[in-house]
């Protein structure tokens, strides 16, 4: 079997297998127990082993090593379709070393579900392997509230690919009309900033359009990050970015105050969207997949 034949749509006797897992902090049990319930009761077969440990085992050489074996179970062999992340937090960027990429490079690809701290699991796999995956709901978070995110994201899994998805954007700072087209890729701008410089960011961003969001930062920080971006080069040839929900930004500056910087300072077309985020609905966007954004939307396609 190819890689691109895992992502083929089950028959209707052929239940979608998913290993939920925790690369990162831990969920919230109770909204996870009823998350995880609705999804079987969609006709999925969901496998998950809670990890109960403290913070400090969890983040540990032996808490490392538990969530890597997690990992490690989900991505070996074909037993698999996807991989569901319960909830971000921090640690995934602690697997990243660890990780044995070229007995992966030989697998089929295993989508990963998540974001926040996951992007920087997601980001590892776009650049060292090209597969795709979901920014999407995590459902051992208060923000998984059966809402159209999470409607969305259980019809992908259900169907299969190809996968399409569309959300409203503003242009901040665009020309008129100006439609937009590339490879889609983003995340957690804080996680993904801390990635520049090692082998699990992309060196270059030509022809992608990029999206970030992110939570609990001051404008002060973002604008930190935001700076590094530009000076080591990494927006060069970038065709648009899309700034989605900052949440709980600290009083210094406003969301609005902190978008609208960001697009003064940026050398392409910067858009804003309030669908994305570390807020409900957290509507799905595919790192990997082709993306376009005309008319106030910004949709995008992965297909088989």
């Amino acid at each position: 079997m190819s890689g691109t034949d895992s992502f083929a749509i089950m028959s209707s006797t052929e239940a979608i297998r998913l290993l939920a897992l925790e690369p990162c902090g831990p969920p919230d049990g109770d909204i996870l127990d009823a998350s995880l319930k609705s999804l079987r009761l969609a006709g999925m077969h969901v496998d998950y082993q809670p990890y109960d440990r403290g913070a400090g085992e969890r983040l540990g050489e032996r808490g490392v090593a538990e969530r890597l074996s997690q990992l490690n179970a989900g991505l070996g062999g074909t037993h698999y379709d996807y991989l569901l992340c319960v909830r971000g937090g921090y640690g995934a960027s602690d697997l990243l070393s660890l990780i044995d990429w070229p007995a992966l490079a030989r697998m089929n690809p295993r989508p990963l579900i998540g974001f926040s701290d996951v992007s920087a699991l997601q980001s590892a796999f776009y650049t060292r392997l090209q597969w795709p995956s979901l920014h999407a709901p995590m459902p051992g978070s208060p923000l998984w509230a059966n809402g159209p995110d999470v409607n969305q994201l259980t019809g992908y899994l259900q169907k299969g690919r190809p996968w399409y998805g569309a959300i409203s954007v503003t242009p901040l700072k665009a020309k008129g009309q100006e439609v937009c087209t590339g490879l889609l890729f983003g995340g957690c701008l804080s996680v993904l900033t801390n990635l520049i410089g090692t082998a699990y960011l992309p060196a270059s961003f030509a022809d992608h359009i990029l999206f970030f969001e992110d939570t609990g930062e001051s404008a002060s920080r973002v604008l930190r990050y935001w700076r590094q971006w530009l000076d080591c080069g990494l927006l060069e040839g970038v065709v648009a970015v899309v700034l989605g929900s900052f949440s709980k930004i600290t009083a210094d500056q406003s969301e609005d105050w902190l978008r609208n910087e960001i697009g003064q300072r940026t050398p392409c077309p910067v858009f804003a969207s309030q669908d994305f985020g570390h807020i409900s609905p957290n509507m799905p966007l595919c790192l990997g997949s082709k993306a376009q954004i005309r008319d106030n939307s910004l949709t995008w396609t992965l297909k088989d």
